[in-house]
């Protein structure tokens, strides 16, 4: 584990523990949102929480270190006790959410694929939504199918027909292994860019969530991704010409952006990794977003190797997942649903 690594899994479980979420629930008046319009008079509209899992193979150690899919693509259990984990938490408030596939699990074998497979087809049977997700440089099937390694996660390392080969063949994946067309999207590591817009515009996507406003990271590696232009929280239709740019809306996908806030300098997103916090940025948008005309939708991420440890037991992410869902569901005019549903409420 390197320096930094250890050093956010130390802080993680420090504002987890009791007297860390005292210091947090101190400070909670430090939230806001820079560039959210906020809310005009008049009949507000219903607040959507879109809750969006990416789903990859992976998991949590038990010191809460988390082991990601580029440095063990086989640990498949991310796919079958992760979404099973998520699964049982949202059903118990029944709450839909929407779990951003990433189609590595279809190169498990045997016993992890039949438990992968088995886990999906509950998803689509209790209605919630499975969505496409792309880790090409850790996406085994994927691999398989184009006969070559992929050496990055980010889209601006590939050119267009490269990214139309990995849309085409993910979607293909999709359809052989759980026989489902998607419409909904999110780049790995929300490293999208504008030749990926038009290839997913061409491949009939509807809605895209790898927007996080105001944030970008791993600038100088494969995993780079940049929305630090962007401070729009409404949806709108993604941009042929510039993916960060808000107001050309010339494509047909629509863009719903991860919620992010800001916090002591910092800008964030609304992850349950931040647990009294996600909840203040809820309190927040809630109050000021305005919905005179539309509902607004409140996009929360976290991963499913988020919701297991290694041995199938449920993690701190998935209680603190919980607490929010129990906070939000205190609000009459708050609904959890699939992006999908989201997208036909607000276009």
């Amino acid at each position: 584990m390197t320096l930094f690594n250890l050093l956010k899994v130390r802080l993680y479980n420090f504002f987890t523990s009791p007297i860390g979420r005292y210091i947090l629930r101190s400070l909670v008046h430090f939230v806001y949102v820079k560039t959210l319009e906020k809310y005009k008079k008049g009949k507000k509209k219903k607040f959507i929480v879109a809750l969006t899992i990416d789903t990859e193979s992976g998991y949590t150690n038990k010191d809460n270190s988390r082991v990601w899919q580029a440095s063990r693509p086989d640990a498949y259990i991310g796919y079958y006790k992760g979404i099973e984990n998520w699964r049982k938490l949202l059903n118990k408030y029944n709450a839909k959410a929407t779990f951003f596939l990433c189609t590595n699990g279809f190169s498990a074998k045997g016993n992890d694929y039949n438990k992968v497979i088995s886990q999906l087809k509950l998803l689509s049977k209790e209605n919630h939504e499975i969505g496409l997700h792309t880790h090409p440089d850790s996406d085994l099937a994927l691999q398989k199918c184009l006969k070559k390694k992929c050496n990055a996660t980010s889209a601006r390392f590939y050119n267009k027909g490269e990214i139309k080969k990995i849309i085409l063949e993910s979607q293909k994946l999709m359809r052989k292994h759980i026989g489902q067309k998607v419409s909904s999207f999110r780049w790995g590591n929300w490293a999208l860019d504008t030749n990926a817009v038009k290839v997913l515009n061409e491949a009939g996507i509807k809605v895209d969530s790898s927007a996080t406003p105001g944030i970008k990271g791993h600038i100088h590696g494969t995993m780079h991704y940049d929305w630090s232009k962007v401070n729009e929280r409404y949806p709108w239709r993604l941009s042929l010409k510039n993916y960060q740019n808000t107001i050309h809306n010339n494509s047909k996908i629509m863009e719903l952006p991860i919620a992010t806030f800001n916090f002591m300098g910092l800008t964030l997103r609304a992850d349950p990794v931040y647990s009294v916090l996600l909840k203040a940025a809820f309190d927040y948008y809630y109050k000021n977003a305005e919905r005179s005309d539309k509902p607004f939708v409140f996009v929360v991420i976290s991963h499913s190797i988020e919701g297991t440890h290694n041995d199938g037991t449920v993690t701190r992410v998935i209680k603190d997942t919980e607490d929010f869902i129990k906070h939000a569901k205190k609000f009459d005019d708050v609904e959890f649903m699939t992006m999908k549903d989201a997208y036909n409420r607000v276009k």
